[in-house]
């Protein structure tokens, strides 16, 4: 998975900062900088010298930047200075990075398959377009009336019929063996 290659940085929130504002100009250079090479490379080294020699600046300027390490979330350990901050925010990159690349991968296997079932045919028998199919929700999403749904004439005559059955049934209960039409 390849790494992002920007780091978020609250503006608001870093120049309202005490520690920020009390930094030389020197000193805020050195600190977005350690910043950047450790958001790309992970961390740098704490000795002053090795550290000049990679970020490529003159020994005598960082060591008199030097101060900006104490803070800032940058942890010196006997080798390495590393940003605590910026490894929560690629963690936190990382992991929903991760979520969405999965939920993206379910979303074209449930398509996948649905474009699979579609070829196949219906698989339950229904005929398209058949009124079963049709539910509240397609309904409300579409602008069908529900007379263009049914045919009143067709209604009508199926209740006409049923209605002439029922009034003229023998018994009670007669009109329950109405054959109905399916």
């Amino acid at each position: 998975m390849k790494d992002v290659p920007y780091f978020p940085l609250y503006a608001a929130n870093t120049m309202a900062s005490k520690p920020f504002r009390l930094m030389t100009l020197e000193q805020r250079g050195l600190w977005i900088t350690l910043m950047m090479e450790c958001w790309v490379n992970g961390s740098v080294p704490s000795d002053l010298k090795e550290l000049a020699r990679f970020i490529g600046l003159p020994f005598e300027e960082v060591s008199r930047a030097a101060a900006v390490l104490q803070v800032f979330s940058l942890d010196i350990g006997s080798s390495q200075i590393v940003s605590k901050e910026l490894e929560e925010q690629r963690e936190k990159y990382l992991s929903s990075r991760e979520g969405k690349s999965r939920g993206g991968k379910l979303g074209v296997e449930r398509k996948r398959e649905k474009r699979r079932l579609k070829e196949l045919g219906n698989p339950e028998g229904i005929p398209e377009g058949s009124l079963i199919q049709i539910n509240s929700t397609s309904i409300k999403s579409s602008s069908i009336n529900l007379d263009q749904l049914t045919s009143k004439e067709v209604t009508n005559q199926t209740n006409d019929e049923w209605l002439n059955e029922f009034e003229n049934a023998s018994e009670a209960g007669a009109y329950e063996n109405y054959p109905t039409r399916n």
